[in-house]
């Protein structure tokens, strides 16, 4: 079971390359559609005036801070979840406050837009909610002169905004945090050359915890660096739980629900609005394909909690909401499900783990098949039933 490369630590080593202007070293990068399109796009900027980001809300939001840094006016778009489950309003309306025009094209709060700069600095305030707003923010920030301030409001996926600071640290930029509430930096930082070896990906190795928990395989995970800021690491703490709160690890939701119906990990998971705004609307993806599958699930959306009761599990014809992580985890929830199971439209898992249907299980466990339409089939090697 090979572990891909972090995206987190991809796209900002990408990202901190561009604003270095220097040669720096990146070894181990992800090898996915989304990074080689924003690295093109990055190589590119200087004679781009449109860019299409595809599904990527980490390149949306980045792009949307350097173009915020530059006088000309840039315009950017993307696919349907980022042009209609990617709210930008709260980084955009920052910005403003900075100094930014910007114009919707469409649908306020939402791309395509058009920015352009140049922000100055000065005190702003911004809802947490999206992590990516935060570390869009904060190193935009960090390449202008003079002294700013960020208040936050409902700050979630901390891990997120904490590889950011990390990476802001060690390139030489103090950066006051406060309880992730408010930070406060001066500017410009000069990016010095730097090297990195892209570490692997705790968001993609809970798929690969999961498929062990749920066919009993002894797996050894002691050789990855439990130092690393990743916040997905929190798997192995949530897996002994009753109950989890996701608002720091939204990207956990949808392999979390698969654990719970096999009795491996927590059924109450709380916090799960913050996993809305993602390439879908997670939970309620979640529930409406595992539900075919024969799954009980409950969503109390204004207590902004799940339950998630273990019991069998089916073979059902499934879709992917165009979501990688939609996608794998219900390819985990088939391995033991009675019965083949068929998800349509699994090529979004290339974001992430562009392998992942070729090593995520071992090949006593299941037969799978992968077409060229996008569809996969899952046929457990042993009709094997999930007991409550």
């Amino acid at each position: 079971m090979k572990i891909p490369p972090s995206k987190s630590h991809t796209m900002r080593a990408l990202f901190f390359k561009h604003l270095a202007k220097k040669d720096c070293h990146i070894e181990n990068i992800l090898d996915a559609p989304e990074v080689q399109e924003f690295k093109k796009n990055l190589e590119n900027w200087d004679e781009i005036d449109r860019v299409d980001v595809k599904n990527s809300g980490l390149a949306l939001h980045f792009l949307i801070a350097l173009a915020a840094l530059s006088c000309k006016k840039t315009f950017l778009t993307g696919d349907y979840s980022i042009c209609n489950l990617r709210p930008v309003e709260p980084l955009i309306s920052a910005l403003c406050t900075l100094g930014a025009k910007v114009t919707y094209h469409q649908n306020w709060g939402l791309p395509p837009l058009t920015i352009e700069g140049p922000i100055k600095n000065g005190k702003v305030h911004l809802d947490g909610t999206n992590s990516q707003h935060v570390s869009s923010l904060l190193i935009a920030l960090s390449q202008v002169e003079g002294k700013s301030e960020i208040t936050v409001t409902n700050p979630c996926e901390k891990p997120y905004v904490e590889i950011t600071l990390d990476w802001l640290k060690k390139l030489g930029l103090r950066v006051e945090n406060r309880d992730f509430s408010t930070y406060s930096l001066e500017g410009p930082l000069t990016v010095p050359s730097f090297k990195i070896t892209v570490p692997p990906d705790f968001s993609s190795l809970a798929f690969l915890v999961a498929v062990s928990k749920i066919l009993e395989i002894k797996e050894d995970f002691s050789d990855l660096d439990f130092q690393d800021l990743q916040g997905d690491k929190r798997l192995f703490f949530y897996l002994n739980q009753e109950k989890c709160c996701i608002k720091d690890t939204p990207d956990l939701l949808p392999i979390l629900m698969v654990l719970a119906l096999y009795k491996k990990g927590p059924s109450f998971i709380q916090g799960i609005h913050v996993a809305r705004q993602k390439e879908s609307d997670r939970p309620f993806a979640m529930k409406k394909e595992l539900e075919k599958m024969g799954a009980k699930i409950e969503i109390f959306e204004k207590e902004d909690y799940m339950y998630v009761q273990p019991g069998p599990l089916f073979g059902a014809k499934l879709t992917s909401h165009n979501d990688h992580r939609v996608a794998m985890s219900l390819a985990v929830a088939a391995l033991k499900a009675h019965g083949t199971t068929t998800i349509e439209g699994v090529q979004c898992v290339s974001k992430s783990f562009p392998n992942f249907f070729e090593t995520f299980c071992p090949d006593w466990a299941a037969k799978i098949g992968k077409d060229d339409t996008g569809q996969v089939t899952i046929e457990p090697a042993r009709s094997e039933i999930c007991r409550s």
